[in-house]
């Protein structure tokens, strides 16, 4: 079976920053962090880590040690570029593609393992499910993986998103079929980062009952985190409204089943 991981972000590379501060993406650190819980001292495993604005996170957030692989070299140059080991000694980046298993054996194991928007990028079930093997095997006894993947809650995934908080999200293939099962599992979209340097990538999104399955195939029990929106008054002022109705993102966490 061929893979369908792929380096579409070595041509992104540092553009990919102009996403962080979206309107879009700003719900995601309340979530992570309600998710994450306390983390102080905990020894953290940060997968698809890009230019490394989780992997600073989990530190801030009281790490002891935060160790970030991606698959693109030009994503993971980006993130030594801005947390350079001699500032950020706790930091440590290198490129690895994290949906091989055999790839990511690590003599110790993690309490913490955190995946921002790397799920999102199995085309195949089997990819998935190599992903979940990925977390469970450097998952410490009592470790928890928290992830970040696309909406798989969203029951309107077959209808586009047009400037919704900084992006556009297409619809590429409305009826995805897994072409290593032969099953519709969801849908292929694309995401348009608008603003002064555009770019898009493309992203799978699974429904939920796929990523429980797969998960479950892999050793690990997962259950879905809660959205949590930047404490502010726009809040009150119904700004995130159109957003409530169909987050970009969810959050998910698991460990050994």
């Amino acid at each position: 079976m061929t893979s369908t991981q792929n380096t579409q972000y070595d041509k992104i590379g540092t553009k990919y920053n102009a996403i962080k501060v979206l309107p879009s993406v700003e719900p995601e650190e309340p979530s992570v962090r309600k998710a994450l819980g306390d983390i102080e001292g905990k020894k953290c495993l940060d997968l698809a880590c890009g230019t490394g604005k989780t992997t600073h996170l989990l530190a801030r957030l009281g790490a002891s040690s935060v160790l970030g692989y991606d698959i693109s070299s030009s994503m993971v140059d980006g993130a030594r570029s801005l947390y350079p080991v001699l500032e950020y000694p706790n930091l440590t980046f290198d490129v690895r593609d994290c949906s091989v298993p055999a790839q990511m054996q690590h003599d110790a194991q993690f309490d913490v393992v955190f995946a921002g928007w790397f799920l999102n990028y199995a085309g195949t079930e089997s990819e998935l499910t190599n992903m979940f093997r990925v977390i469970e095997q450097n998952l410490a006894p009592a470790g928890k993986f928290v992830g970040v993947t696309t909406n798989v809650h969203d029951l309107q995934m077959l209808q586009p998103k047009i400037d919704f908080y900084g992006l556009d999200i297409l619809v590429l293939d409305p009826a995805y079929v897994a072409p290593d099962t032969g099953v519709e599992v969801g849908i292929k979209a694309r995401v348009v980062v608008k603003g002064d340097t555009p770019f898009s990538f493309d992203v799978f999104q699974f429904r939920k009952e796929v990523y429980e399955r797969c998960a479950k195939e892999a050793g690990l029990k997962l259950k879905w985190c809660e959205l949590m929106l930047p404490d502010d008054e726009r809040v009150e002022q119904g700004y995130w409204k159109r957003y409530i109705e169909r987050p970009t993102f969810a959050v998910l966490e698991a460990v050994r089943g």
